[in-house]
């Protein structure tokens, strides 16, 4: 942290906004819905995630704010039935100088609430990141292997960018904490503790100190001599490659879990101490729940269950990764709504829980990048996965925000067919079909929908799933199979 570099902002209120709306609050008596403060009213938050599509990518909105184009996109969100938008804060508009807030972002941001305040959309803006860039207070020195600057930053572990991020959020939240139009805060899109970073180290030292009090302790938990272990300060990470059960390795996630856990607690704490009245969640990448990784090192750290009581709501991303592809055979379908049931079913603690992001593409084809290799297919291809979801999620979730408005075609990934319009705002089939969905079901509480309880206790044990993924794809076709076999005609 830079010596006086962390300015605590004084809080100030939404007076240059319209007259306020309804706030919206936790519902004690319904997890599948949220309600208005004062009226009882059931709110289920049902829309997108809004950027301009034609921005650039990633995408640049407040670089490039064109307030009667915002107006414009926003209307037709509004018109379509939605109510809430989830929107991008960004390090080089809100957040360029350590623990300071842009005033030129903050300005932009209220002209936002504004219109979506004349609209009576909700938002739900995601805590600053890299998509317009780093600044260079936050970026590590190249270690040689020429990774780009959002990849050489550490905010999990790094004290410099812990403080300044602290005091950043203390300072942003206090400004809008009277303001009715956000929904929630979410502290960050998609967190993920790095495997490895160079302010890790002396902090992985220390957490096995605390849980094993020796170096010759460690040496026998790991099945090591103890001169292969090295004295404090100098034990190393192991290697990312799978090894069911092994104990170093499991101990590296559970030290990359303490990480995340406490970075969580860290910044919530930071939002409540300026505001109260607000909302906080945490927009969870899919790799937070441990039953379908491509690797350890995918596991985000931060587990998605075991931070549900630090926040008000659950907020998880799910898209139909699982292999066969969704919507290329049945077996795809299938597949993917089982991965999808279970993910939600591991996300259900008790608390209202959200899917923060979820879309598929039609209209096109996806080839820009080796990861996103997707033929061309129709619009209706996106309706088809739209359906399988809403059918699996409904009685499960509080609110269904599909990525993203609008087709965005400089993307290089799903976003380039993934919209609720096409790129030049013409409504797709999906688009209508969501829309519809939302003006039916944003009003409603509906009867929670228990899950299959014989497949929670049969859910690999923690320790096998984060050291070794195979696990979790076995079960997960083990699953499959078993429904698949359930729904064949008997001979």
């Amino acid at each position: 942290m830079r010596t006086g570099s962390i300015v605590i902002a004084v809080a100030c209120s939404c007076q240059t906004l319209p007259a306020a709306s309804s706030w919206i609050e936790l519902n004690p008596d319904c997890r599948t819905a949220l309600r208005e403060r004062g009226t009882g009213r059931p709110f289920m938050a049902v829309g997108v995630n809004y950027f301009d599509p034609h921005v650039g990518w990633a995408p640049k909105l407040w670089q490039q704010f064109d307030e009667q184009k915002v107006r414009r996109h926003l209307r037709m969100v509004s018109e379509q039935g939605f109510n809430t938008i989830r929107v991008f804060l960004t390090l080089q508009s809100f957040h360029r100088d350590p623990g300071e807030v842009c005033p030129e972002g903050e300005a932009l941001f209220r002209r936002l609430l504004a219109i979506c305040r004349e609209l009576d959309l909700r938002v739900i803006p995601s805590g600053p990141d890299h998509w317009e860039g780093m600044p260079s207070w936050r970026v590590s020195a190249d270690d040689g292997r020429g990774l780009p600057d959002w990849l050489r930053t550490d905010p999990f572990a790094d004290e410099t960018v812990l403080a300044a991020d602290e005091a950043w959020w203390k300072a942003f939240a206090g400004r809008f904490a009277e303001c009715p139009t956000i929904l929630a805060w979410d502290v960050l899109n998609e967190p993920a503790v790095p495997w490895n970073s160079p302010h890790m180290k002396p902090r992985w030292n220390r957490w096995l100190q605390a849980e094993y009090g020796s170096t010759e302790a460690v040496a026998r938990a790991w099945g090591l001599p103890a001169d292969q272990v090295g004295p404090w300060g100098s034990i190393e990470h192991p290697p990312a490659v799978a090894a069911r059960g092994d104990q170093r390795l499991y101990d590296y996630q559970r030290f990359r879990t303490s990480l995340g856990g406490a970075w969580a607690r860290r910044m919530v704490e930071a939002i409540r101490q300026a505001d109260r009245g607000h909302m906080v969640t945490i927009g969870h990448v899919q790799w937070a729940v441990p039953v379908y990784l491509e690797s350890v090192a995918q596991y985000a750290g931060i587990d998605a269950r075991a931070t549900a009581g630090d926040v008000d709501f659950v907020s998880v991303h799910f898209y139909p990764l699982a292999m066969p592809r969704v919507c290329q055979s049945p077996e795809g379908t299938l597949a993917n709504r089982v991965y999808l049931e279970t993910l939600l079913q591991y996300c259900s603690t008790g608390q209202p829980l959200m899917l923060g992001e979820f879309g598929w593409y039609g209209g096109g084809g996806i080839g820009q990048a080796p990861d996103w290799a997707l033929p061309p297919a129709p619009m209706e291809n996106q309706v088809c996965w739209g359906r399988q979801l809403l059918s699996v999620s409904r009685g499960r979730v509080c609110g269904l925000l599909n990525w993203a408005y609008a087709d965005t075609p400089a993307s290089n990934d799903l976003s380039r067919h993934s919209g609720c319009w096409t790129a030049d705002l013409e409504l797709k089939p999906w688009g209508a079909e969501f829309g519809a969905f939302a003006r039916s079901a944003s009003r409603a509480c509906e009867p929670v929908r228990p899950f299959d309880a014989g497949r929670e206790a049969q859910r690999p044990d923690l320790r096998d799933l984060l050291t070794d993924p195979g696990v979790g794809h076995a079960w997960l076709r083990k699953l499959i199979d078993r429904l698949a076999g359930a729904s064949r005609p008997a001979p």
